[in-house]
């Protein structure tokens, strides 16, 4: 019962406090503040979520990256072919267009490994021995 009446107070206290805050600032001198907080708002939203758009590119290229390691890795342990082969290959990553960045970014990755039949090399070395 004493926390449902605190609740009810706590409510009705904060409804008249901030009813007050806002017709003092709609009609008083601090109208000013109400115009620069319209204007700058905004503005911190754009720029939070060009922020979070920035950060999920970053993680779509550290995606790409694992991705692209992982399939070197699998290449590797089905390579069957004679000692050591080179192996490249290249990937783009692109963020999407939109909001407030209007340039183009992409990322590309490219990738150089050696190939290592370890069978023949290990073999080629008993034969020397």
């Amino acid at each position: 019962m004493y926390i449902r009446s605190l609740r009810l107070y706590c409510s009705r206290l904060l409804k008249h406090r901030l009813s007050g805050f806002l017709v003092r600032t709609v009609t008083g001198r601090k109208g000013s503040e109400l115009v620069g907080a319209a204007i700058s708002f905004p503005v911190l939203i754009l720029s939070a979520m060009l922020m979070l758009r920035l950060f999920v590119f970053c993680l779509e290229i550290l995606s790409a990256g694992i991705h692209e390691h992982l399939s070197i890795l699998e290449t590797w342990d089905s390579y069957r072919g004679a000692g050591i082969r080179s192996y490249s290959t290249e990937r783009e990553v692109e963020m999407m267009r939109g909001g407030l960045l209007r340039m183009d970014l992409n990322k590309e990755i490219d990738t150089h490994a050696y190939l290592i039949n370890e069978d023949v090399l290990v073999r080629a070395g008993e034969i020397l021995d």
